[in-house]
């Protein structure tokens, strides 16, 4: 594995194309999966996530914005690249001839996209989000027909998709899910009736797909999973059935290593002061680089095999950590942020607990100019 001089992140050719193999063994022929790569692959880096999940065999890739999925068009990913929330109307025209397709979660986004289809000679697929119970962004269910017939009715546009997600797909107990699904069953049914046959119906995230089979209709959207990771109630209840591997680790350099005396204030604040003579090592990374300032004196990072306690404040961007136990630590070795070092790991998990938070944030928030090494 290549490593960076200062700070990369790493991420495992083999952790992502086992876990594809994994959901692509409990999917029907039927259901395609679809690598949401969003928010930059939930840190893990978007270009390299779905290069990778295309030489796995991956046809669908879900994107949060217009502005991903073109970045993933101009690297190369020739699958069908679905925007699943919003785009920009002025890049609307490239979207078309790069032949991405976009969400549409009111009437009027229909109408921009079929007047210039029209413009260009071309019919375009959407698909149509409908909110059955998550009050984010889509279509009221109760809205859902009519508008399904004003878009059919459109020259330019091809209605290839409809859509939901669901607000509680963690929860071993699927009531609220099963709800929402009866929902949007019914739309399909109402919509057939009309005779609007819809190909791609799909609901099921992550958690779903695990816990709920009938929520996987024609594509399963795997997401945070995708990159090995849990939500703690599905990974308990199913962590024989699928065995996930986390994809990315987080590593840095020490940049300078000082002994200071007993009774030493540490970091902004003061809010460490060393209880003995104490080597403390400073990292060049920060709450900038998304390494979060909750970790403040209440986390830790690997060096040598050795779990070494953050000291003082985290800043901008240099962290100190204390590693007093051991032996003439050296500017320029490796410290393991995230990942596993000997016989120790930190997780994401492990962070997310420290900082009250979940690992999608944790990963997510990492800075995006940070090399993704993949190994």
């Amino acid at each position: 594995m290549r490593e960076h001089s200062t700070t990369w992140v790493a991420i495992s050719r083999q952790a992502i194309k086992h876990n594809i193999r994994q959901f692509k063994k409990i999917l029907k022929p039927r259901t395609d999966l679809m690598a949401v790569v969003k928010s930059n692959a939930y840190g893990h880096g978007l270009v390299e996530v779905a290069t990778l999940a295309q030489s796995a065999g991956v046809r669908w890739f879900g994107t949060v914005s217009l502005t991903e999925a073109i970045k993933l068009r101009q690297a190369g990913i020739r699958g069908r690249l679905l925007v699943l929330s919003f785009f920009d109307p002025a890049r609307l025209e490239m979207a078309i001839k790069k032949n991405i397709t976009l969400t549409v979660y009111n009437v009027s986004a229909a109408f921009t996209i079929n007047r210039l289809a029209k413009k260009l000679h071309r019919i375009v697929p959407v698909h149509m989000k409908i909110d059955t119970g998550t009050t984010r962004l889509g279509i009221l269910a109760a809205d859902s027909l009519q508008t399904a017939k004003t878009i059919s009715r459109l020259s330019n546009i091809r209605l290839e998709g409809i859509f939901s997600h669901l607000a509680d797909a963690e929860n071993p107990d699927q009531a609220s899910s099963s709800k929402q699904l009866a929902i949007f069953n019914t739309v399909i049914h109402q919509l057939a009736q009309y005779g609007i046959h819809v190909p791609y119906p799909h609901i099921a995230c992550s958690a779903a797909t695990i816990l709920n089979p009938g929520s996987r209709f024609s594509l399963a959207r795997v997401g945070i999973s995708l990159y090995g990771l849990w939500s703690i109630e599905t990974k308990h209840k199913h962590l024989k059935a699928l065995n996930l591997l986390p994809a990315l680790s987080w590593y840095t350099r020490i940049l300078q290593v000082k002994t200071v005396p007993a009774g030493t204030r540490v970091g902004y604040g003061g809010t460490y002061r060393t209880k003995r003579p104490a080597a403390i090592a400073i990292l060049p990374i920060g709450y900038w680089d998304g390494f979060d300032r909750k970790l403040s004196n209440n986390g830790e990072v690997l060096i040598r095999g050795r779990r070494c306690p953050i000291r003082g404040r985290i800043c901008m961007n240099l962290t100190m950590v204390e590693v007093t136990g051991l032996r003439n630590v050296r500017p320029g070795e490796k410290v393991t942020l995230i990942g596993t070092d000997g016989r120790l790991s930190i997780s994401a998990d492990d962070l997310a607990h420290r900082i009250g938070t979940i690992n999608y944030e944790v990963v997510t928030r990492i800075n995006p100019l940070i090399p993704r090494i993949i190994y």
